[in-house]
């Protein structure tokens, strides 16, 4: 019994000696990147307002790479300006998704071309609605969806769906 108060006695006295700081990385370490390297306390706490804000810097780095890569892949060259007004916007998206009616149609031959076009506007329409819908709910979650930029959304829309009715229409 002994030997076993003396173990508890142990463990408790274990438990109550301060916790020592844990070893930083230091900054010259070769291969490390500014961010891979770990400061506790150094800035204070972290509530959830800087919390935040380090999710959303990070998502925003992915955003950037991800729109560098689509500038790369489409051509347009780095420091290009691009009209990101409604009618430019609507425009682009419409070329690209009308674009895809030839592939499209080869695998529904079996259609003629005025329900071929019918059922493709459908479809690449319901895909559109969807990709807007879903970058409305991400401009939402950033507080970014303002009357304004729903406006323009609202407008982008109306210039799709006009372009969609004038390829079924084969105008």
């Amino acid at each position: 019994m002994d030997a076993s108060i003396a173990s508890i006695n142990t463990a408790s006295a274990a438990q109550q000696q301060p916790l020592k700081p844990p070893k930083l990385i230091p900054t010259s370490m070769s291969g490390a990147a500014p961010k891979d390297i770990l400061q506790l306390g150094a800035g204070g706490q972290v509530d959830s307002k800087k919390a935040m804000y380090i999710v959303l810097e990070r998502s925003f780095e992915k955003l950037r790479a991800v729109v560098s890569d689509a500038r790369a892949e489409l051509g347009i060259p780095e420091n290009a300006v691009l009209d990101t007004s409604p009618e430019a916007t609507a425009n682009r998206i419409a070329d690209f998704a009308l674009g895809a009616f030839g592939a499209w149609q080869k695998n529904h031959a079996e259609l003629g071309e005025e329900e071929a076009r019918k059922q493709f506007a459908d479809f690449i329409g319901g895909a559109i609605q969807q990709g807007i819908a879903e970058a409305q709910g991400i401009l939402g979650a950033l507080n970014a969806l303002t009357p304004e930029v729903q406006g323009n959304i609202d407008q982008t829309w109306a210039i799709i769906q006009e372009r969609l009715g004038d390829f079924v229409g084969n105008n």
